[in-house]
C-alpha cells in the first residue's frame, strides 16, 4: 500500500496545479479584456469622414454624380436621395441590418430611383443592374423628380489595431464562419449629405 501514497500525492499536486492554471488563465483573460476596453474608450479621436464630388452630369434621362470618400480608405455603405432642404446637420435615425446601420426613411423621401452605376470593386452587378469598376470612386444615377436633390451617403471608416481584430471575431461569431477573419472591418457608417444638385431634367 505504501507505493500508492506517492502516486496519490502527485495526483493531488497535478490537480491543484491544473486549478491554479485555470484561475490564472481566467484572470489573464479578464485583464486582457479590461485593457482592450480601456484602449478602445481612450483611443484617438476620429474626424468625421467627408464625400468629395468629382463630377456631375446628365445622361439617358438620369442625373449622374461621381464621388469618392475622404479618407480614401473609408467604405461607402449606402447612398440615397434626400430633399434639398435636408442640410445633413443632424444624423438620421438608423436601424441595424445585417451588421450595418442604415438610415430610416422619412416621409419627405419619396424618390427611390437612385442606384449605383460604378464602384471601386469588380462585382459585376448590383440589384440586377450592371456595375462598372472605377478604382477610387463611386458613381450613382437617379431620375429627378424635383428641381434639386441632395445625396446622402453612408461612409464607414476603416478600423485598425485591436478594434479591427475584435470586429473580425464578432463577425465570425455572428456569421458562424471563420471567413470574416480575412476581411477588414469598418466602424458604423457616418452619414454625409452633399450640397444640392440642380437637376437638368427638372428645369427644362
Amino acid at each position: 500500500m505504501e507505493p500508492a501514497a506517492p502516486r496519490s500525492i502527485l495526483r493531488e499536486i497535478a490537480l491543484d496545479l491544473k486549478h491554479r492554471w485555470l484561475r490564472c488563465s481566467l484572470g489573464l483573460l479578464v485583464l486582457a479584456l479590461a485593457f482592450a476596453m480601456v484602449v478602445l474608450r481612450n483611443g484617438p479621436k476620429v474626424h468625421a469622414p467627408r464625400v468629395v464630388i468629382l463630377a456631375t452630369g446628365y445622361s439617358n434621362g438620369e442625373q449622374v454624380v461621381t464621388f469618392r470618400p475622404d479618407p480614401p480608405s473609408a467604405e461607402i455603405t449606402s447612398a440615397e436621395l434626400v430633399a434639398a432642404s435636408d442640410d445633413g446637420k443632424n444624423q438620421p435615425p438608423t436601424v441595424r441590418e445585417f451588421g450595418q446601420v442604415v438610415p430610416v426613411h422619412s416621409g419627405k423621401e419619396t424618390n427611390f430611383t437612385l442606384h449605383f452605376v460604378a464602384i471601386p470593386k469588380a462585382v459585376g452587378s448590383m440589384g440586377g443592374r450592371p456595375l462598372a469598376c472605377t478604382p477610387g470612386s463611386y458613381t450613382v444615377a437617379y431620375t429627378p423628380s424635383k428641381s434639386a436633390h441632395r445625396v446622402r451617403v453612408g461612409v464607414a471608416l476603416e478600423q485598425n489595431g485591436i478594434r479591427d481584430y475584435l470586429g473580425r471575431l464578432r463577425n465570425c461569431w455572428e456569421r458562424k464562419s471563420i471567413s470574416p477573419l480575412h476581411r477588414k472591418t469598418y466602424r458604423d457608417a457616418f452619414f454625409v449629405t452633399t450640397e444640392p444638385f440642380t437637376n437638368a431634367a427638372a428645369i427644362r
